[in-house]
């Protein structure tokens, strides 16, 4: 959009603000303000805008300003930076606190209908519109939406129509879910309130409806108002579109005011269901692609965004029992949308380094696909290491059932799994390059991982699409969203991280400070982050160790099938034994059993021969020490400690047994073997 357009826009938004609560003195500034701009007189412009926060606007008056323009107007002063972007911060951080909570309550909305169709004061009648729209917003709907389809009351349905206008994009979800009423005249009369809103989100649904319903007024006004809400035309191609605009959260389709915890649908009659804030974005992704299918049955995009959105379901229920029952619903869905559209879908993902999905939809793969696909192929290429492990032993799995050899990337894949070390992620999201660059410096000298995104927009999808982080530290500048937008979503998707703000400007700190963990104003200086970083690293560090283990597992299998060389893995396999946990260090010495080397019976030999390790974690030792043992040919230095180990009473007998097949499996001749056998002599075999 260009600047004349965006301005010109703002001109219109405002011209059309009505209400009692925006005061005229602060919608006069900010059109001049805006018409300065449109100008060129900066300077002159950027005054204007100063003096609204010099007029100290109440929360509400900024809600009303946000509401009644266009917000992507609205927001498109940030574009012009500086001040100007400071200015729109500090009315959206306002507009934020002014928006009460919706409430659901049924009951007080129907008495504040009743109560206003029946009102002849049109005075009266807007300022429960106001309060229907403060109050419960989206919730209204339901006790509307009824009176579109009564052909006999003319004016209630009028009445009606205009006060679901009026509520405007609270509405639109709820008016998109009653295009499936059975009866054609509310159908007709849902599709007329939707054009007259004109909201772009409901193009591709009223198109939908244009193309599908058999009745022709329906589908008169549904083409009539598509073409209001700005339609190409091409229902299928918007359809699609809003299931990817959805799914990535983009500020076109999800708004920073918008209710997030819920979904509307049609049973008989608009229904509200509560949904987790987490979930919205895939379910409202599930929304839209099944609808394009409704156009296209056929249609392999919409299968695979399906898939997609089911695959990010599956892996944040895998990270919070509340959402179990969500995510095995999401399992149903994913397995049935076939081997073509998971493939597809991770494709998507790991272009995208949406890691969260792409660990799922792998998972699903592996254990459906019969022969390598190309989605495989590049996750196992992918930047994240967990989307490359994962992919890996999804290709792993299919080489095992198939009896075929891995390739030489997925066993590498697979190395690299099995020995990464958990290390603690932070995201910096700044658009002030040289205090990122300091915030980036000091938290890798503290040996975190960090990466770094100017963009907000990039920003937020990056820590969405990451499996796992620690920490997230936000700038009071960022491109393409405000800081607000940011700390919104963040506190949506990812409630449990840790976020900082990074700011300097006691004001600005002081409008957000309670909703972050802290500011930082010298990025230099971030010393006092280190107990934040370390508060889930015993939880990250499970969740490494799982697919460590895993990865172990998977190595063992393909070595004993003996299609695939996996030598090249046992160094890292090895690099377990140390400090790794037992889940992993176990399935980690029963590989190195198939794969390991001379090279690796030492690191075997300190775990067997440490008795501060388990019983289990020893036998395992050596019982991985004797294949090696067989393959290499020589003992010299390891047969003594094993018949030592074998002869003591003391030691548990499952140790002794390991120890002593190991001792067995040895290539020692007959003078090491005799001697071995004198050294269990009175063990307790005569």
């Amino acid at each position: 959009m260009t600047k004349s357009r965006r301005t010109l826009g703002l001109c219109l938004a405002l011209a059309a603000l009505a209400s009692p609560s925006f005061s005229q003195d602060l919608g006069g500034l900010y059109s001049e303000g805006v018409d300065l701009l449109s100008r060129g007189r900066k300077t002159e412009a950027l005054a204007k805008f100063q003096a609204i926060l010099a007029a100290d606007p109440t929360n509400e008056a900024a809600y009303e300003l946000w509401k009644e323009a266009d917000h992507q107007v609205f927001l498109d002063l940030i574009v012009e930076g500086g001040e100007y972007r400071l200015v729109a911060e500090r009315l959206l951080a306002r507009a934020k606190l002014g928006r009460s909570e919706h409430r659901n309550d049924p009951d007080a909305v129907r008495a504040m209908v009743s109560e206003m169709l029946a009102e002849a004061d049109a005075l009266v009648r807007r300022r429960t519109v106001t309060q229907l729209s403060s109050e419960h917003g989206p919730y209204a709907a339901p006790a509307l939406v009824p009176y579109l389809g009564d052909e006999g009351d003319g004016d209630r349905r009028v009445l009606a129509m205009a006060t679901l206008i009026e509520l405007g994009g609270d509405v639109v979800w709820p008016l998109i879910a009653a295009l499936a009423s059975d009866h054609a005249y509310q159908r007709r009369n849902v599709a007329i309130c939707l054009g007259r809103i004109g909201d772009p989100r409901a193009a591709g649904a009223l198109e939908a409806i244009a193309a599908l319903d058999g009745d022709s007024a329906v589908v008169k006004a549904a083409k009539s108002a598509a073409a209001a809400c700005g339609s190409t035309g091409n229902g299928l191609s918007l359809l699609l579109a809003d299931g990817h605009n959805y799914y990535g959260r983009s500020a076109s389709h999800i708004r920073p005011f918008d209710d997030q915890n819920v979904l509307w649908s049609w049973d008989g009659a608009l229904t509200s269901s509560e949904i987790a804030v987490s979930l919205f974005n895939d379910q409202m992704a599930l929304g839209a692609f099944y609808r394009a299918l409704d156009l296209d049955a056929a249609n392999g995009d919409a299968q695979a965004g399906i898939a997609r959105a089911c695959g990010s379901i599956v892996a944040k229920a895998g990270r919070s029992d509340d959402l179990a029952d969500a995510g095995v619903g999401a399992q149903l869905t994913l397995s049935a949308a076939g081997v073509s559209a998971i493939d597809m879908a991770l494709l998507w993902a790991v272009k995208s380094d949406d890691a969260s999905a792409g660990s799922a939809l792998c998972q699903t793969l592996g254990s459906m696909a019969s022969t390598p696909t190309s989605a495989l192929m590049a996750a196992v290429a992918a930047g994240d290491p967990i989307l490359r492990g994962e992919g890996a032993l999804a290709l792993a799995s299919i080489a095992t059932r198939s009896g075929t050899a891995a390739g030489g990337a997925t066993v590498a894949a697979l190395g690299d799994a099995a020995g990464r070390e958990v290390l603690r992620i932070a995201t910096v999201i700044d658009g002030n390059a040289e205090r990122a660059g300091k915030a980036l410096a000091g938290l890798a000298s503290q040996g975190v991982m960090v990466d770094h995104r100017g963009s907000g927009i990039e920003g937020i999808v990056l820590v969405r699409r990451m499996p796992l982080v620690d920490l997230i530290l936000v700038g009071d500048r960022v491109t393409g969203l405000t800081t607000d937008q940011v700390l919104a979503d963040i506190a949506n998707n990812l409630p449990d991280v840790p976020v900082f703000l990074l700011s300097s400007d006691e004001d600005f700190a002081d409008a957000y400070s309670d909703r972050v963990a802290g500011v930082i104003s010298d990025s230099s200086d971030l010393s006092g982050l280190e107990e934040t970083l370390k508060a889930d690293f015993e939880g990250h560090r499970a969740r490494a160790d799982d697919l460590g283990r895993r990865a172990a597992m998977a190595l063992g299998a393909l070595a004993l099938a003996g299609h695939t060389d996996c030598s090249a893995t046992a160094d890292a396999l090895a690099s377990t034994l140390a400090h790794r946990s037992e889940a992993v260090t176990t399935p980690a010495m029963a590989a190195l059993a198939q794969c390991g080397s001379w090279d690796h019976i030492h690191a075997l030999m300190v775990v067997l021969s440490n008795s501060d390790r388990s019983d289990s974690e020893r036998s395992n030792a050596a019982l991985a020490i004797g294949p090696i043992l067989a393959r290499s040919g020589a003992a010299e230095g390891v047969a003594g400690p094993l018949a030592a180990i074998a002869a003591n009473g003391d030691e548990a007998t499952e140790v002794r047994m390991a120890a002593a097949q190991a001792l067995g499996m040895a290539q020692t001749g007959a003078a090491g073997r005799t001697q071995a056998l004198s050294a269990l002599r009175g063990s307790g075999s005569q």
